[in-house]
């Protein structure tokens, strides 16, 4: 049996070596500053199981910025409390989502779109026709490609925001605030005692569960970051 390599994020046919997504999180980092975006801010993610899912997280991560993960099955008032509540700068979504997501955007908010991939659009029924992004659209490659990388933060516990269900009323934003380095020390233990995932272990995981859910997110993150070898289900399939 062939072993397969790590340091790649897989999806369907498509791959993407852990450096190179990386260095175009902190390409979209540098556009998304020149937008305004900056330390406390946050953008909102309304993507599926995708590539772009970690480089907007990892862009916000260097900003100093909040990732909020948006459950993508909500409908456009669902989105469009989260995105007020969290004061969103900038939003990150499929093309696919956009029939939901755009009546949802905030004034003057900036939203970025991503193609919908293949297999997500295999594995969901998707009508082709709704895969691609408008002619008028902003395009989440553009920012990608058009901006030098900005340098990576000091170490922090800066995470993505994840909004609870809640038991009573409106989801509610969970925001962990930057600690320092002693804190970063203190979290990345407690992603190696509950994950296993550390520097001087090998990973290789499957994602199965959506990325806008806390534990799939996580684990997904740290995978990713310390160069494993992640593969995305673009749904759930035992």
């Amino acid at each position: 049996m062939t072993e397969i390599a790590v340091g790649r994020v897989i999806s369907g046919a498509r791959e993407i070596s852990c450096d190179a997504l990386i260095e175009r999180a902190a390409c979209a980092a540098t556009g998304l500053e020149e937008l305004g975006v900056g330390a406390g801010d946050a953008i909102g993610v309304v993507l599926r199981n995708d590539f772009a899912f970690f480089e907007a997280s990892y862009a916000a991560q260097r900003l100093g910025a909040y990732s909020v993960p948006v459950n993508w099955h909500g409908k456009t008032q669902e989105i469009a409390y989260v995105l007020n509540d969290c004061g969103a700068k900038a939003v990150i979504a499929h093309a696919d989502l956009l029939p939901e997501v755009a009546p949802a955007l905030p004034s003057g908010v900036p939203l970025f779109v991503v193609p919908t991939p293949p297999e997500i659009a295999v594995a969901y029924g998707l009508d082709q026709g709704l895969c691609g992004p408008p002619a008028d659209a902003l395009q989440w490659e553009d920012l990608v490609a058009c901006f030098p990388p900005l340098s990576e933060a000091p170490a922090g516990v800066i995470s993505s925001m994840i909004y609870t269900s809640g038991t009573t009323g409106n989801p509610k934003g969970v925001r962990r605030l930057d600690m320092g380095p002693g804190a970063a020390q203190l979290f990345a233990a407690m992603v190696r005692d509950v994950f296993g995932i550390a520097p001087d272990r090998v990973v290789r995981t499957v994602i199965t569960g959506p990325l806008y859910h806390s534990a799939p997110n996580a684990y997904g993150h740290y995978a990713v970051r310390m160069g494993g070898l992640a593969i995305l289900q673009p749904r759930f399939d035992a």
